[in-house]
């Protein structure tokens, strides 16, 4: 009997102490908590105390690795700049596979938009898995895999979509002007990336060229000046590039590019947050031929370079819509365990010396086109291709 007595009596005194405890410990993290708010903390300390408190009270399981990897993102995502962001090693080999050109995947430009917490797909690579399964420009990635992506940074929905060759991945999208959301089920392939078309155009005064450009990689030098070649042999007379739906690229590439359409003098300079400015030049030889440039809403970043220097230098006459308006150069820097961070180190000037952020750069001469046909630049039709066909008169017109 005096056996259970002590054990009731044991039991109650555990169950007083415990209680203690609980509103010690209570008290402890009010008051660690009324300390956090008065004083500054070094965020080192800060991040362990967090690290300590989780340990003791979360009954969420977690892995640190990834908590990690999202207090790296999240802290590029505070500068508040589209453009900076980190990259995991996953996302930094999708960077430098997209950028040299050939990768395995399905075969899209992907950006960010600001105030878009959409991942927007701006270009699908003719004959790649993705312009087969159906997939089309503009259409907003919802998910990868059944993931959702909405608000992710752009490198790690690349990394999420590549992978190896022959291997599904299960797109969802939504189509905004169709108002349906929609699942693509693609096979993942090796994608040499064709960043350059062109064809011969014919009109009553003479043969007009057509170079198509979707993107300025490292190979996009190369194929353009493969394009202009060719071009050149069969008699070209003047010479329509259409960076429609461009969402820009590599500096080097399109300066490359523009030195073989302006004059000699400056395609762009640069300043740095230093206050450095640096001039980008155009040698003597350029085309000479009379010149139109296509552009609309989605031509961006190096497409602008080439928009600027274009119409600055009164080399070309610019058709189409406002451009986007990405007046600023980002720079990878690698970090020493193989990641890497993306910053935006410079804003541009065309060589007027205008900076084209947040505004764009207004055509020549403006020709509205639907929604709907703009997102399908690149597969219309001639007739259909509103844009195309005013260009093509003003070539025409030009060669007169």
């Amino acid at each position: 009997m005096e056996n259970r007595k002590d054990f009731i009596r044991g039991i109650g005194a555990g169950a007083l102490i415990t209680a203690l405890i609980m509103v010690v410990v209570a008290a402890g993290i009010n008051v660690y908590a009324r300390q956090v708010r008065w004083r500054g903390i070094d965020p080192n300390t800060k991040i362990m105390e967090m690290y300590g408190l989780l340990n003791m009270f979360s009954i969420v399981p977690f892995d640190k690795d990834i908590m990690l990897e999202n207090m790296y993102r999240g802290f590029m995502e505070g500068v508040g700049d589209p453009y900076t962001q980190y990259f995991d090693a996953a996302a930094l080999a999708a960077f430098h596979a997209r950028t040299e050109g050939t990768f395995v995947g399905i075969g899209v430009h992907i950006s960010v938009e600001e105030d878009d917490p959409f991942i927007t797909i701006t270009n699908t690579f003719r004959d790649a898995p993705a312009a087969n399964a159906g997939v089309l420009p503009g259409d907003k990635i919802v998910a990868v895999d059944g993931i959702e992506v909405i608000g992710r940074q752009r490198e790690d929905v690349v990394g999420m979509i590549t992978g190896p060759a022959g291997t599904t991945v299960t797109l969802t999208v939504l189509r905004p002007y169709e108002h349906e959301r929609l699942d693509f089920d693609i096979v993942r392939a090796r994608v040499e990336v064709p960043t350059v078309f062109h064809e011969m155009m014919y009109t009553e005064n003479g043969a007009v060229g057509y170079i198509r450009i979707e993107g300025f990689d490292r190979i996009t030098s190369g194929q353009f000046e493969t394009a202009l070649s060719e071009l050149y042999a069969d008699g070209m007379e003047a010479l329509i590039i259409d960076v429609r739906n461009n969402p820009g690229g590599l500096l080097c590439a399109v300066n490359d590019i523009t030195d073989h359409l302006i004059p000699e003098g400056i395609i762009l300079y640069t300043i740095n947050a230093a206050g450095h400015r640096e001039n980008f030049y155009s040698d003597d030889a350029y085309l000479g031929l009379p010149l139109v440039l296509l552009v609309n809403e989605r031509s961006a970043s190096a497409s602008e370079v080439l928009s600027g220097a274009v119409r600055d230098t009164q080399m070309g006459t610019i058709v189409g819509a406002q451009t986007f308006g990405k007046g600023v150069v980002q720079n990878l820097l690698d970090l020493s365990d193989g990641t890497a961070i993306k910053l935006t180190v410079q804003k541009y000037f065309t060589p007027g010396g205008e900076s084209i952020h947040g505004t764009g750069i207004a055509p020549h001469i403006e020709v509205e086109m639907s929604e709907a046909l703009s997102r399908r630049i690149g597969t219309l039709e001639p007739e259909e291709d509103v844009q195309l066909q005013r260009a093509l008169e003003v070539a025409n017109g030009k060669m007169d």
